[in-house]
């Protein structure tokens, strides 16, 4: 009967000990998503969450912290290379480097569309929007269609009066 209450407490201290480790490791997954690519970013996420979905250990609060935590930093390391890449094609204005402009527009717009499905910042993506429309409005992006810097003609055309 002795015994018991050591064996209990002995079992409550492993069970912390392996908590403790369940939640180093969860820190050290958080850890390499600082300053890194979004790609590695993604790659490390998806390790995050299933191990989260394996681990019977840590709490609930706990897991949806560090969740919240890593989709934060997965939108940052988007938002990085989004900013970047429209910064980039700013600076490319020259009629040879137009080709070169739309790729990378192209290709900030993809994480750009990343960073809206992981929840960015309302502010920020007002600011890329319009940063965005600049670089479209500022010409040499062939673009299909109508936009807003080039919209439809809708006015009737004006009788030709020259010959009368």
């Amino acid at each position: 009967m002795f015994g018991l209450g050591k064996a209990t407490s002995e079992k409550d201290a492993q069970r912390e000990r392996e908590i403790e480790q369940q939640k180093t490791t969860v820190r050290k997954f958080l850890e390499q998503m600082v300053d890194t690519t979004p790609e590695d970013a993604e790659r490390i996420s998806e390790r995050m969450k299933a191990f989260c979905q394996e681990d019977k250990l840590l709490d609930f609060t706990y897991k949806n912290k560090a969740m919240k935590r890593m989709r934060e930093l997965e939108c940052e390391a988007n938002m990085r290379v989004a900013d970047q890449l429209i910064r980039e094609a700013t600076r490319l204005t020259g009629k040879e480097q137009m080709r070169e402009r739309g790729q990378k527009l192209a290709d900030s717009r993809r994480f750009f569309s990343k960073v809206c499905s992981l929840g960015a910042d309302s502010e920020w993506k007002k600011a890329y929007q319009r940063l965005a429309d600049t670089v479209m409005m500022s010409g040499g992006v062939q673009r299909e269609g109508y936009s807003r810097a080039k919209p439809l003609n809708t006015a009737p055309a004006t009788p030709n009066r020259a010959k009368m």
